[in-house]
């Protein structure tokens, strides 16, 4: 698939969400849950480019758009597509920006992060990355390192060099440990600062999570509008259908903030918008999550229940490439340096810069 306009095109929504609708259905949301990476659903997405969308094709991308990927990412998570899309993308990324050629199949990504302890030296990578989502399932791994200079550099490893201990977050998807002991890389160095890299991965998660809190807010209307007690729906109690009315806001704001933060990253690697964006995305799922479950009682909890599969997925996402705590800071950072709120959101998007780091 070849998108070469900056501007989504009109139809690819429809056509991706179609795609993943089709793709994802309840059986291989459990199957995955027990085996990690289901090859087929991999490869039928391969086959469409997806996990390359915003990679030039000089790169051996698919070509396209931030904002192109971001709509493919939103689709996916409102399938709750149990597939590395956010990790192979930003992989692919980080070997990109790096002037490297991206490699085919799935790929986990290491960023600096206080649960990480890595060296670099003579081109060989030792220490150990906690919390790398789907390492075992990966072809390749990629590592955004400093080396023995502190210069950043991106290091390309075999996963078959180094040790991968199986993990899980809290849908069930693969998040492992990974330890290198003088594992040989393949090093280019990285030409931006290492927070364009954290921020792009905050944007990335920020669409996927924008996607479930969809889905998660047209299931539960859904419900509340079938489940009858007393005589009526209990979508027509006051109580319930202020649950409703959080999660359609929740679901609007987030869509939105994911559609500023990538028109904003178009006029430059700032780090603000997409930092920002992310923050806001996690509150929203912290409020749907409640709001979900409390209108739909027990039910919501059932292994037979789709809702489970977004709300597990939301919950895990929350602290993933960015929590709360350590955007929110990295965020005041920038205010403080700026030395004003309405200045500093309001400067062009490409030059706002927030300065943190994963935790």
């Amino acid at each position: 698939m070849t998108v070469t306009s900056q501007d989504v095109d009109p139809s690819l929504a429809g056509l991706v969400a179609d795609f993943f609708t089709d793709l994802v259905q309840p059986e291989a949301l459990t199957r995955a849950e027990a085996q990690g990476l289901l090859p087929e659903l991999w490869k039928a997405t391969e086959e469409l480019g997806f996990p390359l969308v915003g990679i030039d094709e000089d790169a051996d991308g698919s070509g396209g758009s931030l904002r192109d990927l971001l709509v493919v990412l939103e689709a996916a998570g409102r399938s709750a597509a149990p597939l590395p899309l956010v990790e192979t993308s930003l992989a692919a990324w980080l070997l990109a920006t790096a002037g490297a050629t991206v490699p085919s199949g799935p790929m986990a990504v290491v960023l600096p992060s206080a649960r990480s302890a890595l060296t670099l030296r003579d081109g060989r990578l030792s220490g150990t990355a906690a919390d790398v989502g789907w390492a075992r399932a990966a072809e390749r791994l990629v590592v955004l390192v400093a080396d023995e200079t502190a210069a950043p550099q991106v290091a390309l490893v075999d996963p078959a060099a180094a040790r991968i201990v199986p993990g899980a977050d809290l849908a069930g998807q693969p998040y492992d440990a990974v330890r290198f002991t003088d594992a040989p890389a393949d090093v280019r160095a990285w030409p931006l600062p290492v927070e364009s890299a954290l921020a792009r991965g905050a944007l990335l998660r920020a669409a996927q999570m924008a996607g479930a809190v969809q889905e998660v807010s047209r299931l539960t209307r859904e419900y509340v509008g079938q489940r009858v007690q007393f005589g009526q729906p209990v979508g027509r109690f006051q109580s319930v259908q202020q649950h409703v009315v959080t999660l359609a806001q929740a679901a609007v704001l987030s869509s939105l903030v994911v559609e500023r933060a990538g028109l904003s990253a178009t006029a430059g690697p700032g780090t603000f918008d997409p930092c920002a964006a992310k923050l806001v995305v996690d509150q929203n799922a912290a409020q749907a999550v409640r709001a979900a479950h409390q209108a739909h009682g027990a039910i919501g909890m059932t292994q037979e229940y789709r809702l489970q599969h977004f709300t597990r997925r939301l919950n895990a996402w929350r602290g993933d490439l960015g929590d709360e705590q350590s955007l929110a800071l990295g965020l005041g950072a920038a205010v403080l340096r700026e030395g004003s709120i309405a200045r500093t959101i309001t400067a062009p998007g490409g030059s706002k810069e927030s300065t943190w780091q994963m935790t």
